[in-house]
């Protein structure tokens, strides 16, 4: 079956599974929701267009965005959520830029301890970090 995001509009993207084939011209999808229901999901010329596609088991929480095979906004948001639900993991790459969200709550990912863990290391070589990303540039400096 193919794991599709449908747009939601409380919990803005859901999860879903394609449960009968599709062809071409057909004015619906039969999905089958993450709570077990079946949903008649309209699409083509007058319904909307066909859902994203969900990325495997095996990426999701990736710690770099780049990493997924589909990069698109509710694949992105989901992989950003199980990151962020991780304890400590409020940082995540896309490419080399790095993506911070905030926990509004004091974390011990900064100390000394830390800041030599990530020193003379490459980008990438640990869990991205704010310090992955200063070593990096005092090695560019160089």
């Amino acid at each position: 079956y193919t794991r599709v995001w449908i747009p939601d509009p409380s919990e803005v993207w859901k999860a879903a599974e394609i449960i009968r084939d599709f062809k071409e011209g057909e004015p619906e999808l039969l999905l089958r929701l993450e709570d077990d229901t079946t949903l008649a999901y309209p699409v083509g010329p007058k319904g909307k267009p066909l859902p994203f596609l969900r990325n495997p088991d095996i990426l999701v929480g990736e710690n770099d965005l780049t990493a997924l095979s589909y990069l698109h906004e509710p694949a992105v948001l989901h992989n950003l959520r199980v990151r962020f639900l991780e304890p400590n993991h409020i940082y995540t790459y896309c490419g080399i830029v790095l993506v911070a969200i905030n926990p509004y709550d004091q974390l011990h990912i900064y100390g000394e301890e830390v800041i030599r863990a990530y020193s003379g290391q490459n980008m990438g070589d640990m869990d991205p970090h704010i310090f992955a990303v200063a070593e990096e540039a005092y090695k560019q400096m160089g």
